[in-house]
């Protein structure tokens, strides 16, 4: 029950009024019907911020209605507004007509509403922006892959048509970059956190900074002693520190000073109930602090929205702050600003601390030369996109690269297409394909049939199908669109050359019993190597279909339940005629021996055998144990 109806009524007399009011939690004041103030409870008095022999006798200059309800700003003396919901009723004081009424402090309520009408708007512009993005990279991939193409071309031709082609790569790169801060700010952007040292990356970062900023900004750090660790992708930090930074100086036009600084905080209530979207507990904190222009209240409200900018049209393009917001939020963070016109600004970036972290796993990279890798004889790419433009641009940079190349346009075809090529070396889809059947669910489905087979999946932005909890899924390989020729070359370089190392360290088993079936399989591990293990003859030829690209040999035992040994030997020479195969038997008879005399991939291994003996047999056909 409102207060104010509680009390309301001719037959309540001023001192019944003043024993319920006191100690009620809502301010109450009674006034004349000329507005003047005849009575304020202690509620009132902090409502208003002044004692109640202030109120008392005055007007107090608020609408009285009988009746209504309304929300009401309040200005104290020191500044601070109020925010109040205000009930009148009729009521008696002194026997003379007057007019109650209750107000209640709903500053709280209402911050915590605009938080989150500002999130919801956050949310939406970003999912806005992410779809921006998706169609802009797709079409990037295509501008800037043609557009080097046409350089590795015409790479002695005229030089006005050489720099002509570079202005518009360099305009397709900007472009690329937007995009890649709008994915930032909708938190779309896939991120490979690495567990940190704050105070490496700021230290490292210290003449990048001077450079970018010039002369005429002067850069401090003061960093903590024994900073905590994080976890979080070093090169958005880097970006997110960079914009910061640029945005400091863009602040001081006649220079000025930049401070970053590091510190180890614990945040506690009441700032996460103020701050609805921070939880409390321990972060690392980087501060950048500028001596500028500072911000208006009115412009703090707006500063991490996409496309809002203070600098001129030509000078900015509004989404370096969203950028960095978007980033942090994605990390699990928390980044707050504060600013007053002309003392400058700060901006607070709070990294959730990486309990029982171990040593961190991220140094500053080292510059290397550029290089273009190829593909090697045999190796073949199935490309699996459903925009013909993206296709054709992946599909002719591959050939050019040396890689044999099959072409899909959505997942049914390409499964058809892996069921048919035994020899397909690497997929690489992307991941929003028409059908039902995206690439994630192709990926998975293409490992059911081939394990080892090498998977890339590309894609504007990864959103949820491959992102949670702000990071890429463990398992999965990605390559962001849009993506230049020489980053295509080395992602799928690198993704066979790792398959090549796979290859090595797999061995097919077939062995019926359980306890030599173990005892091999350890020997295998202990030396370096990937047992495969199948207790049939048709589990063995299964398993040996799935994998028969990628294994490094076979050891097969010749009595097993279903089939003979040398039988699944006949079947597995009729794919590779080169696979190192030991069979394993207790008794080997001519037949058996003269079957396989001309077969100088095959050695019988009598039983009872040791692993001395075992991995012998696997040196001689040159298969390296990789345990050596």
């Amino acid at each position: 029950m409102n207060s104010a109806t509680a009390i309301s009524g001719s037959g309540i007399d001023q001192a019944e009024i003043k024993f319920l009011v006191e100690k009620n939690a809502d301010g109450i004041i009674v006034i004349d019907e000329n507005g003047t103030v005849l009575f304020a409870n202690p509620a009132a008095e902090q409502i208003f911020g002044r004692q109640a022999e202030l109120l008392i006798g005055r007007p107090i200059g608020i609408p009285f209605i009988a009746g209504d309800t309304a929300e009401i700003a309040i200005h104290k003396p020191d500044g601070v507004q109020v925010d109040a919901e205000i009930r009148i009723v009729e009521t008696t004081w002194e026997r003379q007509p007057a007019r109650l009424a209750s107000l209640r402090d709903i500053s709280a309520r209402k911050a915590a509403e605009e938080r989150l009408r500002h999130a919801a708007k956050m949310e939406a512009v970003g999912l806005l922006t992410a779809g921006i993005a998706h169609d802009f990279n797709n079409l990037l991939t295509v501008v800037l892959g043609n557009l080097e193409s046409a350089q590795r071309r015409f790479a002695d031709a005229d030089p006005v048509l050489l720099r002509t082609l570079e202005n518009a790569s360099r305009g397709a790169r900007q472009a690329a970059k937007l995009t890649e801060k709008l994915l930032a700010f909708a938190r779309r952007k896939p991120l490979e956190p690495r567990v940190l040292d704050v105070n490496m990356l700021v230290s490292g970062m210290s003449e990048l900074l001077q450079r970018t900023l010039g002369e005429q900004i002067v850069v401090r750090t003061k960093l903590a002693e024994d900073p905590w660790k994080v976890e979080i992708d070093p090169t958005e930090l880097e970006a997110a520190i960079l914009n910061l930074a640029v945005n400091a100086r863009d602040a001081m036009p006649s220079g000025g000073q930049l401070l970053i600084e590091t510190a180890n905080v614990e945040i506690a209530p009441p700032y996460p109930i103020t701050n609805l979207d921070v939880a409390a507990g321990p972060y690392v904190l980087i501060t950048v602090s500028d001596s500028g222009t500072g911000m208006t209240p009115d412009i703090l409200q707006k500063v991490f929205e996409p496309f809002f900018t203070t600098k001129a049209r030509e000078r900015g393009t509004g989404l370096g702050l969203s950028q960095v917001y978007g980033f942090i939020k994605q990390s699990g963070g928390h980044v707050k600003l504060y600013s007053e016109p002309g003392i400058g600004t700060s901006a607070k970036l709070y990294l959730p601390r990486v309990l029982d972290a171990e040593a961190p796993s991220w140094i500053p990279p080292v510059e290397t030369a550029a290089h273009v890798p190829r593909g090697k004889p045999g190796e073949k790419v199935l490309v699996v996109e459903d925009e013909d433009d993206v296709r054709n641009y992946t599909a002719s940079s591959l050939r050019e690269l040396g890689y044999g190349v099959f072409e899909a346009i959505d997942a049914t075809s390409a499964l058809e297409i892996l069921e048919r090529e035994n020899d397909i070396s690497l997929l690489f889809t992307d991941l929003g394909l028409p059908g039902g059947m995206d690439g994630r669910v192709l990926v998975d489905r293409a490992r059911e049939m081939r394990a080892s087979m090498q998977t890339l999946i590309t894609t504007a932005y990864a959103a949820s199908a491959l992102v949670h909890e702000g990071r890429l899924d463990a398992e999965i390989e990605l390559l962001s669109k849009p993506f230049s020729y020489s980053a295509l070359a080395a992602r799928i370089r690198g993704l066979l050359d790792r398959r090549k190392g796979q290859r090595e360290s797999r061995i097919l088993v077939v062995e019926d019993e359980f306890l030599l079936q173990m005892f091999v399989a350890d020997i295998l591990t202990d030396a370096g190597f990937v047992p495969v293990q199948a207790a049939s003859a048709s589990e063995g030829l299964t398993k040996f279909r799935a994998e028969f690209g990628e294994l490094a040999g076979a050891i097969i035992d010749l009595g097993l339940p279903d089939r003979r040994g040398d039988e699944l030997v006949a079947d597995i020479r009729a794919v590779r005629s080169d696979l190192p195969i030991i069979l394993a038997t207790g008794y080997a008879d001519d037949k058996v021996r003269r079957r396989f005399a001309q077969d100088d991939r095959v050695t019988i291994l009598s039983k009872p055998f040791e692993s001395d003996g075992l991995l012998a047999a696997l040196r001689r056909f040159g298969v390296r144990v990789n345990s050596e």
